[in-house]
């Protein structure tokens, strides 16, 4: 940790999983986050869209919270390869199999699933850098339709990097975990926003430390 701080890089940032270290990966992230998505549906209502995409949302812990409550919703998943087959498996004989695609690919190499009113990017941010975010902004305003909304869910924080505290001290952890991870600041995203095309719209908490950015086309 104090090697990577000091000088500024951490690990590969490659999560060369085997399938098995992939799946526990997966249903931490599921663990940690389903929080997050029980919080999401509190702060924004979803009854407007009809086809939601995820893009690197794990195993779908997001859109299923919104499914399930939202019965007229499809969703889509974007993953890549070893996390789509975790997936997979966790949604298969449940009744939203049939209302969640999953599509395979590397939202930096592959284009992204058009034709939806919705785009969740939830805990990536804070895995990537400056230059790599701002591609992801423009590639996810690519693909939105006219009228659609992104909701950025992470650990957004104040202009220090101070604040929410919780959020601070992860920014080493993303830092040796991502090979260049940190958190960001809410100006930071808008920044991000502005320079891609996309029109802020709020900032909302949305549980502990995390909270949403939210934008429009």
């Amino acid at each position: 940790m104090e090697d990577s701080v000091r000088l500024g890089r951490g690990g590969s940032g490659e999560f060369n999983f085997t399938p098995d270290e992939q799946r526990v990966f997966s249903e931490g992230v599921e663990a940690v986050t389903v929080s997050q998505a029980a919080g999401l549906l509190e702060v924004y209502d979803f009854s407007r869209h009809r086809r939601i995409l995820d893009v690197a949302g794990g195993t779908g812990t997001f859109l299923k919270s919104i499914l399930e409550r939202y019965p007229v919703a499809e969703g889509t998943l974007f993953e890549l390869p070893q996390a789509a087959a975790v997936a997979r498996t966790k949604l298969r004989g449940t009744p939203l199999e049939r209302r969640i695609r999953i599509v395979e690919g590397d939202f930096f190499k592959d284009p992204l699933p058009k034709d939806h009113d919705a785009l969740i990017v939830a805990n990536v941010v804070h895995v990537l850098d400056h230059a790599q975010n701002e591609r992801l902004f423009h590639h996810m305003r690519a693909c939105a339709t006219p009228g659609a909304r992104l909701l950025l869910v992470d650990f957004w924080t104040n202009v220090a990097h101070t604040e929410p505290l919780f959020a601070a001290l992860m920014a080493g952890e993303f830092l040796v975990t991502a090979g260049n991870g940190d958190v960001y600041s809410v100006d930071e995203g808008k920044m991000w926003l502005a320079q891609s095309g996309w029109h802020f719209l709020e900032h909302k908490s949305v549980a502990g430390p995390g909270s949403l950015l939210l934008a429009a086309v």
